[in-house]
Parts: structure tokens; sequence; C-alpha cells
């Protein structure tokens, strides 16, 4: 998983929209089994979000705001064969999605990873403790967006150079991007404030057990060693 979190945050539960589940099929999350989705733009855990779908129901639609129709993962597995029973795995209706541009609607980030399998290639669906270990929620459900208070996070969650003072506007990928405060045009949605940063070395961290070339790189979930790199502490404040 790459974490685009780090753990210090100061925010309020009511700022916390738990509503929306992250948009997206098979393939979309974070399966830790899989080189290749070991970290994806709608699986990460920090990533910053819009609303997709927002309608409970249509004149004539169904009322309830879970659907038990539909396989989004087939966490289930296969379900059509003779004699198995409907799908009834639930998942919240209402979607938010990654934020694609500057003038995106941004309601805040996401605190937790959607994630389908562990690093074994486990069905997390059958092992709860373990989603709750890895910070996670299934796909389809809903998943947490903080849209108010101060947070960290590091240079995955940010495209291009931030200074401190700089101004936060939605970015491709969902990530967001810095403005000089002066300057933030009308077409750009302001989201937060950077408040401070600060870099993590990796040779400062180990202190001598070896040349950086050794500890720099990737581990099993797919972050940087020790999460070296610039990090943040940002006040998010999504309107």
């Amino acid at each position: 998983m790459a974490i685009r979190l780090l753990p210090f945050r100061d925010y309020s539960e009511h700022d916390v929209v738990n509503i929306y589940r992250m948009d997206g099929v098979k393939g979309d999350f974070i399966d830790l089994s899989d080189s290749n989705k070991q970290s994806t733009d709608k699986g990460d855990a920090g990533v910053f979000v819009k609303v997709q779908n927002g309608i409970l129901n249509s004149a004539g639609g169904d009322w309830d705001p879970v659907d038990v129709d539909s396989n989004l993962s087939n966490l289930l597995g296969k379900t059509d064969y003779p004699h198995v029973g409907r799908n009834n795995y639930p998942q919240a209706s209402l979607t938010v999605t990654p934020v694609t541009g500057e003038a995106d609607p941004c309601i805040g980030i996401t605190l937790r990873q959607t994630v389908e399998r562990d690093e074994n290639g486990e069905n997390l669906l059958y092992n709860p403790l373990k989603k709750d270990e890895l910070f996670g929620v299934l796909p389809g459900e809903a998943v947490p967006v903080l849209s108010r208070g101060m947070i960290s996070i590091t240079d995955l969650a940010v495209a291009g150079s931030v200074a401190v003072g700089d101004c936060l506007v939605p970015h491709a990928g969902g990530q967001v991007s810095g403005v000089n405060a002066g300057v933030v045009a009308a077409t750009q949605n302001k989201i937060g404030t950077v408040l401070a940063k600060g870099h993590r070395d990796d040779v400062a961290v180990v202190q001598g057990t070896g040349a950086a070339s050794n500890i720099v790189g990737s581990n099993v979930f797919g972050d940087k060693a020790y999460q070296s790199g610039d990090y943040y502490i940002v006040k998010l404040d999504c309107a």
C-alpha cells in the first residue's frame, strides 16, 4: 500500500464523512499480493476525492442506500453456478472518486485504504481482523473521508514542489498541488494550506547500516523505505 497519510493528525469526528464508497471495479483497489496493485489511485489511503454519485434514489428507483444486487469486486467468488445463492454482499450506493483537476469540488481526503487482498492473496472479506490491521475497508464499504482538520501527508499525496504557506488545490490522480497564496485563480478550488514541511533521510534514520543505495526503494507494500522523502503538515478545509 502507498501511505499518503502519516500518523500526526488533529480533527473532529464530526468532520469525517462516512456515507461514500470508493467508485471502481475489481483491479482498481489494493491487492498486496500483486506487485502492480500494491498502490492505486483509488485504493490508497490519503487520496483527495470528489463525489461521483450523490443520488440516493431516483423516481421509481430503489429507496435503500445500501445495494445488495451487485457483486462489486467478486469478493464472494462465482455466484452464477447452479444451486449457488444470490449475491447478498452489501455495498454503499453513494460513491467518491479521486480528483482530477484544480477546479474539482474536492470534499476531503480518504483516511483508510480500500483493499481486497493481503500480501498472501487472502480475501480480506473473510479476515476482518487483518483488514483492520491494514487500516482498510473492503470494496463497497464506506471509506471515511476527512473534510476539515490538521493532517500530515507524504510527498506521494502532492504533485510537484510545495512550499510552506502555499495554498493547496486539487490535482490529477487524487493528489494536490501548491499555489502561492497571492495568485490563487478563481478557477482553482482552494482546499487547504501548508503549515510546515519536513524531510526524512534514510541514511540518517538507519545511522550507518549501509549505503543509501542499499536501503532506498520500495518494500513489499510498495512504500519507500522508512517513508523517506518530503512530508507536510496541512490545514485542510474543504467547503
